[in-house]
């Protein structure tokens, strides 16, 4: 029986891969990379040989029956993603679903668990995290508003990733999602202590801090406490500061 591991690799400090990573990425027929140029850096750090395959979130149909006709014929794969934990904001789900629906019980499907950037972030935010949303990135344009409502709508911690070219807009719309949350708040407070009937309005959990974590286990990594404003301030205020990738933490 073939087997398709899904491999976590690390989200910037080489050393973060687990021995069993590093023996599966060793002793399997290909490794499919989300770009193989990354990749290929960490197994050349671990003096690892095997050959690569390109699979991303462009590639097609041809692509994705060419790495089930491997795994038919008897094939282990491993599945690794640029950084972190594959199926996670990427498209690996796809192919495992792609897997199991093609191959069933002819294949096994083994996770090789470690580093994944929302855990990363959630352990040294310092916020309760027994119950939290993972939303990933938001949209560009169509449909960012109601992204951005949903998360008003959360009574958990909500965790989003955001990159360096909308980091800002996404805490200033966080900023707005706030007070529009305090607004609706006086206004249901107000209009309840009006009604005695079953009607009332329900609050909504507001805002209570934001962590904003940027370039977790890399040379650069920072971590943004404190009120949302300062923060902001802080990364306008710094080029540097809007650079590498981030991952948002919102306490409710």
């Amino acid at each position: 029986m073939s087997k398709l591991y899904i491999v976590a690799t690390p989200i910037g400090n080489l050393e973060d891969i687990s021995m069993r990573a590093v023996r599966i990425l060793g002793e399997v027929d290909f490794v499919l990379c989300e770009d193989t140029r990354v990749t290929s850096k960490l197994l050349k750090h671990y003096e690892i040989k095997t050959k690569t395959i390109s699979y991303h979130q462009h590639s097609g149909e041809a692509k994705v029956n060419k790495i089930l006709e491997l795994l038919d014929s008897g094939k282990n794969l491993a599945l690794v993603s640029d950084a972190g934990t594959p199926g996670i904001s990427d498209p690996g789900g796809k192919l495992v679903a792609a897997a199991i629906e093609k191959l069933g019980d002819m294949i096994s499907i083994e996770s090789v668990p470690g580093p994944s950037a929302v855990t990363a972030a959630l352990s040294i935010t310092g916020i309760p995290t027994d119950k939290f949303v993972f939303m990933g990135f938001p949209p560009h344009k169509k449909g960012r508003q109601t992204f951005i409502e949903r998360i008003g709508d959360s009574i958990y911690p909500v965790v989003v990733y955001e990159s360096k070219h909308r980091i800002i807009k996404f805490l200033e719309e966080l900023e707005r999602l706030n007070e529009e949350i305090e607004k609706h708040n006086e206004e249901a407070e107000a209009f309840n202590m009006k009604v005695v009937t079953k009607d009332k309005k329900e609050k909504k959990s507001p805002v209570t801090s934001v962590v904003v974590c940027r370039e977790l286990s890399k040379m650069h990594e920072t971590v943004y406490r404190g009120a949302l404003a300062d923060t902001i301030e802080k990364i306008k205020s710094s080029a540097g500061d809007q650079k590498g990738e981030f991952v948002i933490v919102i306490g409710k």
